[in-house]
């Protein structure tokens, strides 16, 4: 994500839920949640920061005024990562209630989600891009040249 966006997100995110009495508190290490579990529930990274992998493998680091689990929530749809704390943190659990009402209440909010999957998405598609690249690459004329045996 941007700087410039990451510092808008964090600011308005860490605004609305800053005073938020109802945040979970995770070690680091601590499973949030697992890919291919209900997504009933998003979260408002207010301190630490969480890990996002799929199938494995590291997709991005969620910091302060970062949100997760959102799509799931969003689509009510299995989720496809799995969010592990990478350092002690605090998140705002929001329910799809809560999600609604926040959005009538702010609805600079609901753009703020929009960004953040923009953002994701063209991370992933430029990932993509890159990977299926460096199969298509043909091997350098000195690893097609065949060696001559004596």
């Amino acid at each position: 994500m941007s700087g410039w966006l990451r510092e808008v997100l964090m600011a308005a995110s860490e605004g609305l839920f800053r005073d938020d009495a109802q945040f979970a508190s995770y070690i680091a290490g601590q499973k949030i949640f697992a890919e291919g579990e209900r997504g009933d529930v998003m979260y408002v990274v207010l301190d630490g920061k969480v890990e996002l992998r799929v199938k494995g493998r590291l997709v991005e680091t969620v910091g302060p005024g970062g949100v997760l689990g959102e799509m799931a929530l969003i689509e009510q749809a299995p989720r496809v990562a799995q969010a592990t704390a990478k350092t002690a943190c605090s998140l705002v659990p929001i329910s799809g209630e809560r999600f609604m009402h926040k959005i009538r209440e702010a609805p600079h909010f609901a753009l703020q989600i929009m960004k953040v999957m923009a953002e994701r998405l063209r991370r992933m598609n430029a990932r993509m891009l890159r990977s299926a690249s460096s199969r298509r690459r043909p091997a350098s004329k000195a690893a097609r040249r065949p060696t001559s045996r004596r």
